[in-house]
């Protein structure tokens, strides 16, 4: 597999990971404020286990981060999601490519 067709998957997945309505309200809840599962989680109104597939997918495809806190009165763990911050502009040669198309194609 060549550079080029990393990028290119790389671009799939985050068109993929955009692509879900869930994932887009997680991503404007973390651009707020960091927030833990437990917060998205109700302010979502889903479970854990559907929470976590999809910080998953945003996590891999570079669209959230998250920091680590300890509470250590009670021996707590929390993690505190964030938007990363990136910037990312859509070529429209990544798109044609992304869609089978080259030059002599159009």
């Amino acid at each position: 597999m060549t550079d080029e067709d990393n990028n290119m998957n790389d671009y799939i997945y985050l068109f993929k990971a955009l692509s879900n309505p869930i994932r887009l309200k997680i991503l404007a809840l973390c651009s707020q404020k960091p927030m833990t599962s437990k917060e998205l989680r109700v302010a979502l109104g889903i479970s854990k286990p559907l929470l976590l597939a999809h910080l998953k997918i945003l996590i891999k495809a570079g669209l959230i981060q998250y920091d680590i806190e300890i509470e250590s009165e009670r021996g707590l763990i929390r993690k505190r999601y964030r938007t990363a911050k990136i910037r990312f502009c859509i070529d429209n040669n990544v798109i044609q490519k992304i869609v089978g198309f080259d030059k002599t194609n159009t």
